[in-house]
């Protein structure tokens, strides 16, 4: 007991330590200084802490993290395009309030940009918010990095006509997406990469009032609060899944153009995603780069259109570039089929109720048109002046066909043909050099911020296949106690009585999901016109309002998961990711396509 109240007594002092080591504002002529591990200014409550943040072997930001989550998540950086040397670089705060961050060869990389003439008492301070701030006289705020956010957007942080969040990788390399007021005033996400640059969130084919947006509020803002809602001024509104007070959190708009709402979890100081603007990742425009095309395997992952290759192995987000070039010469190109994929936006035209080969002579007439997409059944044809924003829902209901122009010596194998895989298994261990679709950026960063939102999807279905699960046995059970129910009622001495009960015997629990499972295989090979035994299944309160294809597909899984064969049932990653494609699906089926 002793031995323990020492080690106790120990840790206390290696915390009082450290936190008397650390500091808690820096003096106006005071700086920072890169070598000393202990020279962080620290928010008064421990949450956040702020210094430089290493980001290679020989190269630190100037930055504000969470102290308390277990890989120091940076929310605010002072020029992230701009890291410094790791070596006598420091971050001094002047006397007349300007806070100047220096490389190692005394070059200035960052300044706030203050200067005031009444510098009594100037001051910086992290507070507990996260926001840095300087103050001068009369604790009256001088700067404040609040005012200008990177990618995060923290609790009380106000997003402005004047503010944005730019996404950036690991490097803090900034990416094409963004998320700031349009020209109407409405809070969106945006795509820029050089001559391209569009609205993808929220959903630009919708009309504003559909959007339910207010347009031209003049007054611009919106802030996430500490319980986990977001408001802005034009109506722009989501709420996290844990809502609630006491939970720290963070709006981060993350690499891959997708914008999530973070909570993190106090016992195993790791992030989860309690919202996002994306639950489908492929939705998501422009995520797979120029002539790129998102499919499903059963992850996300991106494939080059036939006739292209692509232009960055290691980072397949950046698209793909055509083989050959394509000649204005109509003798000279030839389409390739790619079916259920669409291009969105970048129409030249539409056309309704047009035949396939009328919509052919108007793409092959025109030098700038790269392809089109024509839905087979309506007669709807959209000439693409830019192939941009690919996605394929292959085997997923989808009707709409693209067509694109390629070189007409061209080979197109149909194995080159991009196909969404959403119920095959995903790659394996050597699926960075073998997969053609397998994009190891990407998917490093889906693993890093997506690692738990996953989860979401698998507990929620987790909990419908154990309720299945539990009902299934208890039918069997059932079925069991109402014979020996029936038994009993017999007298003895009838004849047959004997042989019965010599041949009764108890069933174990795996006898009784082996029968289930085996029963359920058999009805789920069923046609699609044989399916009212589903309705055995589902709460009669509902009055058959529900989506059959949604209801098969779980219990699909829960049988799956039954299987016997550990080998053979679905992963969680796998699980959630069935669940997305079906949404696709519905989702597909309910809109009509793509177009």
């Amino acid at each position: 007991m002793a031995q323990c109240s020492d080690t106790l007594l120990l840790l206390t002092l290696i915390h009082l330590i450290a936190r008397a080591s650390a500091r808690d504002f820096l003096a106006a002529g005071s700086y920072l200084s890169i070598e000393r591990s202990t020279d962080v200014l620290n928010s008064p409550d421990g949450t956040f802490s702020c210094g430089f943040y290493s980001i290679s072997p020989n190269a630190s930001t100037f930055s504000i993290w969470f102290s308390k989550s277990s890989e120091r998540t940076m929310v605010w950086s002072a020029d992230p395009l701009h890291p410094v040397y790791n070596w006598e670089s420091r971050v001094k705060l002047d006397t007349n309030g300007r806070m100047v961050l220096k490389d190692y060869d005394g070059q200035i990389v960052w300044t706030n940009n203050v200067s005031v003439s009444d510098a009594t008492h100037v001051q910086a301070q992290l507070l507990d918010t996260g926001n840095l701030i300087v103050k001068g006289k009369g604790g009256t705020i001088l700067w404040q990095s609040f005012d200008s956010p990177t990618d995060t957007l923290l609790p009380t942080q106000s997003i402005t006509a004047t503010r944005k969040l730019v996404s950036t990788n690991r490097l803090l390399i900034p990416g094409h997406y963004s998320f700031h007021f349009d020209d109407q005033y409405l809070l969106s996400l945006f795509y820029d990469q050089k001559d391209i640059s569009f609205i993808y969130w929220p959903n630009p084919s919708r009309t504003i009032w559909e959007k339910l947006r207010k347009p031209f509020n003049s007054t611009t803002t919106g802030a996430l609060d500490a319980w986990g809602h977001f408001l802005g001024s034009d109506n722009a509104t989501f709420t996290a899944a844990d809502w609630g007070p006491g939970i720290m959190r963070r709006l981060t708009l993350d690499y891959d153009g997708n914008l999530r709402l973070y909570s993190l979890n106090k016992a195993d100081r790791r992030w989860s995603v309690t919202w996002m603007a994306f639950p489908q990742l492929c939705k998501i425009r422009g995520l797979c780069g120029r002539n790129g095309i998102c499919v499903y395997t059963p992850v996300p992952a991106c494939a080059c259109a036939p006739g292209f290759e692509v232009i960055d192995p290691s980072d397949r987000s950046k698209g793909c570039r055509q083989k050959i070039n394509i000649s204005c010469d109509a003798q000279k190109v030839k389409f390739a089929k790619l079916p259920h994929t669409d291009f969105y936006g970048n129409d030249m035209s539409a056309h309704r109720f047009v035949s396939l080969d009328y919509c052919k002579s108007i793409c092959l007439n025109d030098c700038k048109c790269k392809g089109f997409a024509y839905w087979e059944g309506i007669g709807d044809c959209y000439p693409k002046s830019v192939l941009h924003g690919g996605v394929t829902l292959s085997n997923l209901g989808s009707t709409g066909t693209m067509y694109i122009k390629v070189h007409k010596g061209e080979q197109v194998p149909e194995s080159s043909i991009p196909q969404s895989q959403p119920f095959g298994k995903k790659y394996g261990p050597n699926c960075r050099s073998t997969s053609k679709y397998f994009i190891p950026d990407f998917m490093d960063m889906l693993k890093n911020s997506q690692s738990d939102s996953k989860y979401l999807y698998f507990y929620g279905f987790l909990s419908a296949a154990f309720l299945a699960e539990v009902l299934f046995i208890v039918l069997g059970w059932f079925i069991l106690w109402r014979e020996r129910k029936e038994l009993r009622g017999v007298w003895p001495a009838e004849a047959g009585y004997e042989m019965i009960t010599n041949h009764f015997r108890r069933y174990t629990y795996r006898e009784l999901v082996t029968a289930t499972r085996k029963r359920l295989k058999e009805k789920l090979q069923l046609d699609d016109t044989e399916e009212s035994w589903i309705t055995d299944f589902i709460d009669p309160r509902l009055n058959e309002q529900y989506n059959k294809l949604q209801a098969k597909t779980m219990l699909k899984l829960a049988v799956s998961c039954l299987e016997e064969d550990r080998g053979r049932r679905p992963t969680m990653e796998d699980v959630a990711q069935m669940l997305v494609s079906v949404d696709e699906v519905s989702s597909a089926n309910t809109m009509g396509g793509f177009a």
